[in-house]
């Protein structure tokens, strides 16, 4: 997996968590989220879920060996 693959995971992660919130809540649009998440909150978030990916992916090497 590339480092792309891993971000594009990683905003994916992000879409899918912010969509599950909004469907909880009765949130029609992602307008707020949008705001929320940018600048250093979005970086933030992004770092600390391409961390969890390698993890998974090293712990997942490592079972397969």
């Amino acid at each position: 997996m590339t480092k792309q693959d891993i971000k594009e995971l990683a905003e994916n992660a992000l879409h899918e968590a912010c969509r599950h919130i909004q469907d909880a809540l009765g949130v029609t649009t992602g307008d707020t989220a949008g705001l929320f998440f940018c600048g250093q909150q979005e970086d933030e978030i992004h770092e600390i879920l391409c961390r969890y990916i390698d993890v998974e992916l090293m712990f997942k090497t490592s079972e397969t060996e």
